[in-house]
């Protein structure tokens, strides 16, 4: 696949948002058997220097993840998230790519993720290595994930 069919928007129009917030609730939240307790209005969806993110394809929804950019450099990768029906067909290495992209051009120049136990193995094959950078981090829906990070190299 290309990235050409893709793009990634930042989250603005109410549409937008509505499919950002269907793709996390059902994906993260229901999927897992978490009911009812996915928040749509937490105000760090919307805090300065935080880009909710959803990835099209041909003008649909696929993905979505939130970039939050801090003044030191470092940027957290948040709920990343693929629709089931697009699972396992190369969707989350698009998005992870665009990710990238957008974060050296927010001058960034190390990304951290709390990763699910089972999605591991797909952050080393991007080139993300263990690290426990926060262990404030691990509660709620991220109690039981891996710390892990990645240097971005300059394009």
């Amino acid at each position: 696949m290309t990235e050409s069919k893709y793009t990634l928007a930042v989250v603005s129009t109410p549409e937008d948002w509505e499919v950002y917030h269907s793709i996390r609730r059902q994906e993260l939240f229901e999927a897992k058997g978490r009911i009812g307790i996915y928040d749509a209005n937490r105000p760090e969806e919307r805090a300065y220097g935080n880009f909710p993110l959803l990835l099209k394809l041909g003008g649909q929804g696929v993905g979505t993840t939130r970039l939050d950019v801090r003044p030191d450099g470092i940027a957290i990768i948040r709920l990343v998230a693929i629709t089931k029906d697009q699972q396992g067909a190369g969707h989350g290495r698009v998005l992870a790519d665009m990710v990238e992209n957008l974060a050296r051009e927010k001058g960034v120049k190390k990304l951290l993720v709390n990763a699910n136990p089972n999605a591991v193995g797909y952050y080393e094959k991007l080139g993300y290595v263990r690290e426990d950078w926060d262990p404030s981090e691990l509660v709620g829906i991220s109690v039981n994930s891996i710390q892990m990070s990645k240097i971005l190299a300059a394009t």
